[in-house]
């Protein structure tokens, strides 16, 4: 199933503004997408109501909310046909929280599940599921329910790729650019050495 330009410009958006918002908290560049965390504010946008309903679809999701889930369920499936690519997409809610049969049909296989109140067995609970469906590499989960906690969405993508050129075993410093001053391990690049003293 293809991707339309739409669900990759909402993806790339919401990937924009976190990246400022990173850097002009950290005031350091990091390299990450949002693709592994516009999925599950999707499903949220479509399931709520009110201004939980809108604010997501204006911000965060970018899309209508009508067309949240179904542009999700799009994307899930297209990265789901990716070679090395193993991700989960779940939601933990409290068995008091009533969820629309309709919505709750709509969420990917075996995505919902129960917090009973056990902190410490929804942190197990959600650390396996995480293992089951990513195949090990997501060996915990930076979440950890309380006792009162309503609602858990998590997303757990893990990617298995192999280098295509290897990188060399001692470091080297650049002199130039953005890693300037900082250790790294020497690569080669095109048949030509970096600029980069050798420590």
């Amino acid at each position: 199933m293809p991707v339309t330009k739409a669900t990759i410009r909402a993806v790339t958006e919401l990937t924009a503004r976190r990246a400022q918002a990173s850097d002009a908290a950290a005031g350091d560049g990091t390299v990450f997408s949002a693709a592994g965390a516009w999925p599950p504010l999707a499903f949220l946008a479509d399931g709520a109501d009110g201004p939980a309903r809108t604010e997501p679809a204006d911000g965060a999701v970018g899309l209508p909310a009508d067309d949240a889930a179904g542009t999700a369920r799009e994307l899930l499936g297209a990265t789901g046909t990716m070679r090395g690519l193993d991700s989960a997409l779940g939601l933990r809610t409290k068995r008091t929280l009533q969820l629309r049969e309709r919505w709750e049909a709509g969420l990917p296989a075996e995505a919902h599940g129960v917090l009973t109140g056990d902190p410490a067995a929804g942190k197990g609970a959600l650390d396996a599921w995480a293992v089951k469906r990513t195949r090990g590499p997501t060996g915990e989960m930076p979440i950890a329910p309380a006792k009162d906690t309503g609602m858990v969405p998590a997303r757990a993508p893990a990617m298995r790729t192999n280098w295509l050129r290897r990188f060399w075993g001692h470091p080297v410093t650049p002199e130039t650019g953005p890693w300037v001053d900082r250790d790294s391990p020497r690569r080669r690049s095109s048949g030509k050495w970096a600029s980069a003293r050798r420590r």
